[in-house]
């Protein structure tokens, strides 16, 4: 059973952005995020204290948030950024 991903535009336009070998980095820790996104030996994921069914994915400097849609297998990733910056807004 494998999650669908969908990127927020302002996430797509982060990766853009990010050099080549993040960018490769992180790609590789969304596909093994696709596979169990609540716990998982490989990736670095904590719910986010304070929210409902939001979390984070670190890889490296950069963090991922995101929300699980889970009858609908779906993971949002709604925000990505430098580990400082992204939790600012949410």
């Amino acid at each position: 059973m494998s999650y669908r991903l969908l990127l927020h535009k302002s996430v797509t336009k982060f990766l853009e952005k990010c050099p080549d070998k993040q960018r490769q980095d992180i790609k590789q820790k969304l596909e093994l995020l696709k596979q169990n996104p609540y716990a998982n030996e490989q990736l670095d994921i904590k719910s986010m204290q304070g929210y409902e069914n939001l979390y984070r994915l670190r890889v490296g400097q950069y963090r991922l948030v995101y929300q699980i849609k889970q009858g609908e297998l779906i993971i949002f990733i709604l925000k990505a950024g430098n580990r400082g910056d992204i939790y600012k807004g949410i």
